[in-house]
């Protein structure tokens, strides 16, 4: 079986359907954890169930963490959409200043963060958002406001929405912090 035509699929840029025998392919990938684990936990995430966020979970935990970890938490987060299960992982990941527990585990969950605050408030992780994006020596600046632009809906407000163009400073940042200070109440005591 093509792994790359199936994920291709799953992810929808290929036309057709992920068939249950191809899915079981995926899910044998992840079992035996050989062959391309990352299209296997695109496949599984899209086309599974509930019932695999075990197997895709062990990916966060496992040796494998540092190389698959980021597709896992987004494969059970956003594909499986299981937020609600992951929010307390996920706001452990986003509030300290570097990676807890493999490589990229705070870009992932940062870039997961309007998953996490759709229809659901957390003043406290939208001002570490805000706090991420003032600071020019935080490397996951990028992925905190690509979420703020998001989560405040703000891609046809802005010049630069994609922050493409910064060579000469983001023209834009100063309207995002603004806007997501007075959303998240940032700068009053936050309980």
């Amino acid at each position: 079986m093509d792994i790359d035509d199936i994920r291709n699929r799953a992810q929808g840029v290929a036309k057709g359907r992920v068939t249950a025998e191809e899915l079981e392919f995926a899910r044998s990938i992840l079992l035996e954890r050989r062959g391309d684990v990352g299209s296997a936990l695109y496949i599984v995430g899209w086309c599974g169930s509930v019932s695999d966020a075990v197997l895709i979970e062990s990916y966060l935990y496992g040796p494998e963490r540092d190389l698959h970890g980021e597709t896992a938490l987004k494969a059970l987060c956003r594909y499986l959409r299981l937020i609600d299960r992951y929010r307390p992982l996920l706001r452990e990941l986003i509030m300290p200043p570097t990676d807890v527990g493999w490589t990229n585990s705070r870009m992932a969950a940062i870039q997961l963060a309007p998953n996490y605050l759709s229809g659901f408030q957390d003043d406290e992780l939208g001002c570490q958002l805000v706090t991420i994006l003032c600071d020019p020596n935080d490397p996951e600046q990028p992925s905190a406001r690509a979420a703020l632009v998001e989560i405040l809906a703000l891609k046809s407000e802005l010049r630069d929405p994609f922050g493409l163009h910064e060579e000469n400073g983001d023209m834009d940042a100063g309207y995002i912090v603004k806007l997501a200070r007075q959303r998240f109440g940032c700068g009053r005591r936050v309980q």
